[in-house]
């Protein structure tokens, strides 16, 4: 009979010893059996040591697999801008702790921690205005051993109601805050199943009503959602929730689950503040969930959680509480086993246990867009890629359009610019992968010169804080010489005139044309309540000896939300003082080098300097 052929990991063999090989090459012969032909690869078995002594006395023991990829065939080598370590494997790649608001019964590897950052906001302003009413959550996971995971979290939320309230004279505004912990154990499993419980306890904090926020002289006070009062009720509340997580394995990519569950919200607020009035009550909850994985970086998944009573999830802008369904749709794409982005469509907008059957306050059919990043710092990164002195140049990015590459893991990047009308910006950043790097960004505008939309974000004497990060998803090879990246931010005007917030998107593609020459492509957008700014990016970076380069930009701006001038270009001259060091001396009409001040352009004319350093 043919011998099998090996699994997927089978171990990889080679001699003991030198002083036990012999001087002549070692005969191998394949496997006996009729599958072995002239027109196909023989199929090899190590030989089991106590009788490894063939006609040329050869003994064979297992590589270490750290050290494997030394022994691999040329063409399956890793190529010359990547390291020695082996690539992930799909074993590398975790299973999802949560698919949308639905938790199911999976762990991470002993000893991992996952930490996550989530926003959700409707895909307009509402009554809120701005960027809308957009909820914050963090959290962080670890696994104690593979059958018990502990999770601390927090929320935060803090926009006028969505819909306007019709049974008010004045619009409320609300405050939601969430910081609480979890556990999940493992209660039972098999092969293709696991059961586990989890449990929360929560502090919710509920504000209606008064002012909320930045204010400074005479702000006014609002109505609140509990009663007729016309004062402010804020309460803090001991909540939690239960749930039975069982999650099948259907298939080898394919993964239901079901989920039933209780969560312990309070029935009323306002009690010794004017009144107390209807609130949500204890919810007895059934979810269902399906995620179905694609190659080992893509799943998609849906879930929906149906409230079965006594309470209520919901409530519309008549303050009519009731139960609808949570539903959520959406993918997780793991840039590699460390790191991974999430985006979907929901109309759930808690984003802890307790609060995760909660639909958007005041429109709970509102779809919104919910964004996931997902950061597992001990899991096996990306092969690192090996930069010629001018790819580490092209790291150091540009000055209003970006550049794909990004600096090796550990790589600490720090920028500061400064122009003639009065901007100063900056940024720190820090590559937790080679191919993910943080990013913290801000600072202050000048003379924006601009319309209302400019000065709403941009304008005179403005902070503005930025967070966000830089992904790799494509590297170059002989079928497409391209380094392709993704970069998102998110964050706001802290002026207290404004307060306003936006999200900036852009798709980062640089291509190296020659020894000398590079190009990019940026296509990008700002996403507010007040109206989505887009454009494309298009930059050169052109080597003029070792120590020098020339980068002209430009932005094509397809929107007029930056005056007559809305496109913009920036020309500059680069001094390459070393290879993670440069001084940029550049001049141009953006109204800034940070995110949105892309995309508004003025008629001024402004001269700057960009410092840019890396270690």
């Amino acid at each position: 009979m043919p011998e099998a052929a090996p699994p997927p990991q089978a171990v990889l063999w080679r001699p003991a010893a030198a002083e036990a090989a012999p001087a002549a090459a070692p005969a191998f012969v394949p496997v006996p059996g009729s599958a072995v032909t002239s027109d196909t690869a023989p199929i090899w078995r190590p030989v089991p040591i106590e009788s490894a002594t063939g006609s040329q006395g050869v003994r064979w023991f297992p590589v270490d697999p750290a050290i494997a990829t030394e022994l691999l065939p040329q063409e399956a080598a890793p190529s010359a801008n990547e390291g020695t370590e082996p690539p992930p494997r799909a074993s590398d790649y975790a299973a999802m702790l949560r698919l949308g608001q639905l938790p199911t019964a999976n762990f991470l590897e002993d000893g991992y921690g996952q930490l996550t950052f989530q926003q959700v906001s409707p895909g307009s302003g509402g009554t809120a205005g701005g960027s809308g009413n957009q909820n914050y959550g963090f959290r962080a996971d670890a696994a104690i051993n593979t059958q018990l995971l502990i999770s601390g979290f927090y929320t935060y939320a803090d926009d006028p109601l969505y819909a306007p309230i019709t049974v008010r004279p004045t619009q409320p505004p609300n405050l939601w805050t969430v910081a609480g912990g979890a556990v999940r154990a493992r209660l039972g499993g098999g092969t293709n199943w696991t059961l586990a419980g989890e449990g929360s306890v929560e502090v919710f904090s509920v504000g209606s009503g008064g002012y909320f926020g930045n204010c400074t002289g005479s702000c006014g006070t609002y109505d609140n959602i509990f009663n007729t009062s016309g004062q402010k009720v804020y309460t803090h509340n001991w909540v939690g929730s239960l749930s039975l997580p069982f999650s099948w394995t259907a298939t080898r990519r394919w993964q239901l689950s079901l989920v039933p569950g209780v969560s312990f919200l309070p029935a009323t607020q306002g009690a010794g503040q004017g009144g107390a009035g209807t609130f949500y009550g204890t919810n007895v909850t059934i979810g269902l969930g399906s995620t179905y994985r694609i190659g080992d970086q893509l799943n998609v998944f849906s879930s929906v959680v149906l409230p079965l009573g006594p309470g209520t999830n919901a409530f519309n802008a008549n303050l009519t509480f009731l139960r609808v369904p949570i539903v959520s749709v959406g993918a997780n794409y793991a840039v590699n086993p460390r790191i991974g982005l999430e985006a979907s469509v929901t109309n759930g907008f808690g984003l802890s246990p307790a609060t995760a059957v909660l639909a958007l306050p005041s429109a709970p059919y509102e779809p919104m867009l919910s964004g996931r990043f997902v950061w597992t710092p001990g899991a096996p990164d990306s092969l690192p890629v090996r930069f010629t002195e001018r790819q580490r140049s092209l790291a150091l990015g540009g000055l209003s359009v970006s550049t794909a590459l990004l600096p090796p893991v550990l790589t600490t990047q720090l920028w500061a610019n400064g122009d003639s009308e009065g901007n100063l910006l900056g940024s720190a950043a820090y590559s937790i992968s080679n191919d993910f790097q943080f990013e913290l960004s801000g600072g202050t505008y000048g003379n924006a010169g601009g319309n209302s939309f400019l000065n709403t974000y941009l304008g005179p004497g403005n902070t503005n804080i930025r967070l966000g990060g830089k992904a790799m998803v494509y590297r170059p090879s002989k079928s497409l010489p391209i380094w392709a990246a993704g970069r998102i931010t998110v964050g706001r005007n802290f002026d207290s005139s404004s307060y306003q917030g936006y999200l900036f998107f852009e798709s980062v593609n640089t291509w190296e044309a020659t020894p000398w020459l590079a190009f990019n492509l940026n296509p990008k957008l700002a996403w507010s309540g007040l109206g989505v700014p887009w454009g494309v990016g298009l930059s050169a970076n052109i080597q003029l000896g070792k120590s020098f380069q020339l980068i002209p930009e430009l932005n094509a701006v397809a929107t007029d939300f930056g005056g007559r001038n809305g496109s913009n270009a920036t020309l500059a001259l680069r001094w390459l003082a070393t290879p993670t060091t440069a001084l940029d001396l550049y001049a141009g009409n953006a109204t800034g080098l940070l995110d949105l001040g892309q995309l508004l352009g003025t008629n001024q004319l402004r001269v700057g300097g960009k410092l840019t350093v890396q270690f």
